[in-house]
Order: C-alpha cells, then sequence, then structure tokens
C-alpha cells in the first residue's frame, strides 16, 4: 500500500471504527518498525487516535464509500504537502466555503514547488504552481493547512475559468456568497495579479450587474478597451455586457436558470 492515507480508507472502506497494529502491519505489508511509524504519523496529523498498546481507532472522518478528505481536506492536504508552502484554492476553496451545491471531487491545492503525487486519498489531485510572494495573500490557516479566503478564491476562480470547469461553478459560488463577501477586498487583489486579475475582476463585475447580486464591484473600464469572454475557454457570444467589456456565451437568464437549479 502505497500512502498512509490508503491504510484509513481501505479500513473506512470496510466499515471499520477500529483496528489493531497488526492489522495495520498485515494491510501496510511493511515491517512493525514502518508500521510504527506510519501510525505515528497518522496520529500527529488526527487522522488516528490511539486508544490502548496496539489499538487504534478511525477518527469520523470519511462516511458512505467516500475518501478521509470528504469531511477533512485540510488535514489530507497537509498530510501531504508537509512544511511546503501552499493553499487550499480555487473551486476546492469554494467548496470547503460551503458556497457550492455540489461537491468537488478534484482537490486543487496551489504550491510553490511542483507535487508529484496524482491524488489524495483517491480523489484526484490537481497542483497549480505559484510566486512564493503571492502563496499567502489572502490565505487563512485551517489546521496544519491554508485556504484561500472567500474573495480570494472568487478572484482566482474568475482568473482561471477553465479549473472551475465553466462558468456555471463561479456563478453559483458568487451568488451563493454575495452578501457576505467584502467587495472592498476584491479590487487589490485583482491588481495583484495584473492583467489577469483585472480581466477576473470585470467578470465578477459582470456576473454581479447581470444577476442582480448585492456586490459593490465598479473596475473602471474604457468604451476602448479591449472585450474579454466571460469564459475564455468558448468563443461563443450570446451577448456584450458593455459596461465591462465582457462577451457572455450565454444570456443572464439561462445562467440564472442554471445556478438556482
Amino acid at each position: 500500500m502505497a500512502r498512509p492515507l490508503e491504510l484509513i480508507d481501505s479500513f473506512v472502506a470496510e466499515g471499520r471504527e477500529e483496528f489493531t497494529f497488526e492489522d495495520a502491519r498485515t494491510t501496510l505489508d511493511r515491517s512493525p518498525t514502518a508500521t510504527a511509524n506510519v501510525l505515528h504519523r497518522l496520529e500527529v496529523d488526527g487522522l488516528v487516535d490511539r486508544l490502548s498498546r496496539g489499538r487504534y481507532a478511525i477518527r469520523p472522518l470519511g462516511s458512505l464509500n467516500t475518501s478521509t478528505t470528504t469531511d477533512a481536506l485540510p488535514l489530507a492536504v497537509a498530510a501531504t504537502f508537509g512544511n511546503r508552502p501552499h493553499r487550499i484554492a480555487y473551486l476546492s476553496a469554494l467548496s470547503e466555503l460551503g458556497v457550492l451545491s455540489h461537491p468537488v471531487r478534484t482537490i486543487t491545492v496551489a504550491c510553490t514547488t511542483q507535487v508529484r503525487v496524482p491524488s489524495i486519498s483517491k480523489r484526484p489531485l490537481r497542483v497549480v504552481t505559484e510566486r512564493a510572494q503571492t502563496i499567502d495573500i489572502e490565505a487563512e490557516p485551517i489546521g496544519r493547512s491554508w485556504r484561500s479566503t472567500l474573495e480570494r478564491a472568487l478572484v482566482e476562480t474568475a482568473v482561471r475559468v477553465d479549473l472551475a470547469g465553466g462558468i456555471e461553478r463561479l456563478a453559483e459560488a458568487l451568488a451563493s456568497s454575495a452578501t457576505d463577501v467584502d467587495s472592498h477586498r476584491i479590487a487589490p487583489l485583482a491588481r495583484v495579479f495584473g492583467p489577469r486579475g483585472l480581466a477576473g475582476e470585470r467578470r465578477l463585475a459582470s456576473l454581479a450587474r447581470a444577476l442582480d447580486l448585492s456586490l459593490d464591484l465598479a473596475p473602471s473600464v474604457g468604451s476602448r478597451q479591449k472585450i474579454i469572454r466571460l469564459d475564455p475557454s468558448n468563443e461563443q457570444v450570446a451577448w456584450i455586457d458593455d459596461a465591462f467589456r465582457v462577451a457572455w456565451n450565454v444570456t443572464a437568464d439561462e445562467l440564472r436558470a442554471v445556478i438556482e437549479n
């Protein structure tokens, strides 16, 4: 078995809440010393509790065939990334913040170095390499891990709509969190990321305006400024928001119908 978290997943899949040292050694197929090291790491990471000598309890993290990351993503990410500067980001941060109605399967983490790990506890992992100068901007500590704040998660997702799989998830997150967003933190964040950040701010402003959301977003956009696409991967043009010079690939009513269902 390749990773310590898979040991927990295997026991959870069997419906077990407790296990012995010998159970772990047999499942891992490792030496007693290596097994002890794995169990110590899991205990330090908060994934298991040592009940007595040789007996362990799994903390109630995974259920109904979901992985341990379903209810304890920060713990699982921290166990994988260790001391590397990192941040749970983009759609994963929005999901953790509770502004998406459906769970996000792919875990997206921003990190200053590329981590060649394909998955965390059987969920696909996408690592976005980021500069050390920006990795901790608008990042909040969550246990031993870090997560984008609501404002940063919205801005970075508006910049990288491709990582959201389309504009619908961003629109849903913005509509769900409109009353909680501090609009005054959006513009300074957008400026940090240069032209791409300013384009992201325009997308958010256009969404808020077209969907009648109570957000005070008013980026300065000249009448001769280049039009940007709401979804950069979709060249279809349904209409153009002249206020922020954004070409929409769907109508506002169509998008509203999607996010309200």
